[in-house]
């Protein structure tokens, strides 16, 4: 069985694909999942899913970098209040900082990053006043999201750089804290051998796998939309790097999982 630890189910939702997408995830014995919050347009349908769906779908809500703008106080101030009041989330998150797209303008560019900062300074404060685990979004931005999260005081054991895809040297820098990375499908690309190397020498003690649907699917499914039911194709490739069986690998996988997340 296997534990898809970050996903995005709302595209699906919306399309009135949910419960096909669910079916052929049980059958393709993905037995847990996390579907991630990325601002407050999807935190009540999460919250409801995973009321829904108890036992199978967790959720998390954050204000994801992509989405902060001069508003992003409104939004967070509501974070809180999904602990205080029904299903609570397993994390907050995704949050952190996102570099890769800023305008060419570097007035612009350096209003845009200052506002990301805030939001992500703002929302580990809340992070640490509730102690629960705190799912990272770092594209372009690694040494500004892991010198924020020091600054901030949460415990390193509970935060999980989602999408790794840095180097050896990052991964230490997570882990040596005692951090958490999680893989998704571009594991699995061909050209990202540097990366398969990485997730060999991480430890596995404190890394699990993702599908982050509906992006980046895994080989054999690169190119088309991803979905939690992809999530064993990266699970054997993953098993493959390693030298493991598929199950003995899931069940690593769904021990990690279930420990970051507490379910």
């Amino acid at each position: 069985m296997w534990f898809d630890t970050h996903c995005h189910l709302q595209k699906f939702y919306d399309r009135g694909e949910l419960e096909r997408v669910l079916s052929r995830s049980q059958e393709c014995g993905i037995s847990k999942m996390v579907t991630v919050g990325t601002s407050s347009d999807d935190w009540d349908l999460y919250a409801t899913l995973s009321k829904q769906f108890s036992s199978d779908i967790f959720y998390s809500v954050g204000l994801h970098p992509s989405y902060v703008d001069c508003s992003w106080e409104i939004q967070v101030s509501k974070l809180k209040s999904y602990w205080e009041e029904g299903v609570k989330p397993k994390a907050l998150g995704e949050v952190g900082l996102d570099y890769f797209r800023l305008p060419h303008d570097r007035t612009e560019a350096q209003k845009i990053v200052k506002l990301q900062e805030e939001a992500l300074r703002y929302q580990l404060r809340q992070a640490l006043e509730l102690n629960c685990a705190i799912i990272i979004h770092s594209r372009s931005a690694f040494e500004n999201c892991v010198k924020i999260i020091d600054q901030s005081g949460v415990d390193w054991s509970k935060v999980v750089f989602h999408c790794f895809s840095e180097g050896i040297k990052e991964l230490k820098q997570i882990q040596s804290r005692g951090g958490w990375v999680s893989f998704t499908g571009i594991l699995t690309f061909k050209a990202n051998q540097s990366l398969q190397h990485v997730f060999k020498l991480s430890d596995q003690e404190k890394v699990m796998i993702e599908t982050d649907s509906p992006y980046l699917a895994p080989v054999p499914k690169r190119g088309k939309e991803n979905e939690p039911s992809y999530l064993p194709f990266l699970g054997a490739f993953a098993a493959e790097i390693l030298n493991s069986s598929e199950i003995e690998f899931a069940e690593r996988m769904m021990i990690n999982s279930n420990n970051f997340y507490g379910c």
